[in-house]
């Protein structure tokens, strides 16, 4: 009886052991990912950097420009009549700036304006004799893009003016210093990934004396130049 029962209770432990592991191989295995039910705090890596395909004013910058316009000159020279003699006569322009970019769109530098008539029609009380006359103003300048991608700008320049009025027998009328300002605007268009070319229109004036202090001068110009850029 006793071995009969052992034999018994032998076989049903072989049972229950059979069906826990059978019940074992039936669960799926654990998740690999995060814990379902939990927030995943993992981020993805960065994307790589796209290099700027599109055209941006900044960086160095240098541009240059020529044209033609009208300078008008005015003296006061201390004649008894209490007139000024004054003209005005066609004029070519060349300008040059350098500088660089605090940030994308502005630009801030040093530039040198230039113009010169080579005659110019003075007259007073009557009497008109046809004279050379030459303006230039050096000093640091400043010039804006409201979009940095495209062309439109305006900026100004103020400094030092220099005016040379001579005739053509080398009797110099005067040579006057002072202080002068010129404010400019444009479009640049774009023809490359640095270049840009389109028209600039400038205004500039100075008033200057000459070394003795006997002759006061005022100068106006206006000037239509077509410009290239580097920016």
């Amino acid at each position: 009886m006793a071995l009969k029962q052992s034999l018994v209770l032998g076989a049903v432990t072989l049972g229950f052991s059979l069906s826990f592991s059978a019940v074992a191989l039936a669960e799926p295995p654990p998740p690999s990912g995060p814990p379902q039910g939990k927030i995943n705090l993992t981020t993805a890596a960065p994307a790589p950097v796209v290099p700027r395909s599109y055209h941006m004013h900044d960086g160095f910058y240098a541009r240059g420009s020529v044209g033609f316009g009208t300078l008008g000159v005015s003296f006061d020279d201390g004649d008894p009549s209490g007139d000024n003699l004054s003209g005005s006569g066609a004029s070519l322009g060349f300008d040059l700036m350098f500088g660089g970019s605090p940030s994308p769109g502005i630009a801030i530098g040093g530039g040198l304006i230039t113009q010169g008539a080579f005659s110019v029609n003075f007259e007073r009380n009557g009497y008109d004799v046809d004279r050379s006359v030459s303006m230039a103003l050096i000093g640091p300048f400043i010039d804006g893009f409201p979009n940095a991608n495209k062309g439109w700008h305006v900026g100004g320049l103020v400094g030092l003016a220099a005016v040379n009025v001579e005739d053509g027998d080398d009797e110099g009328l005067s040579k006057t210093t002072g202080f002068g300002g010129s404010v400019f605007l444009g479009y640049d268009f774009w023809v490359a990934d640095e270049w840009s070319v389109g028209p600039l229109v400038r205004f500039s004036g100075a008033l200057t004396k000459d070394g003795d202090g006997n002759v006061d001068a005022q100068t106006f110009s206006t000037v239509v130049s077509f410009t290239a850029l580097y920016h």
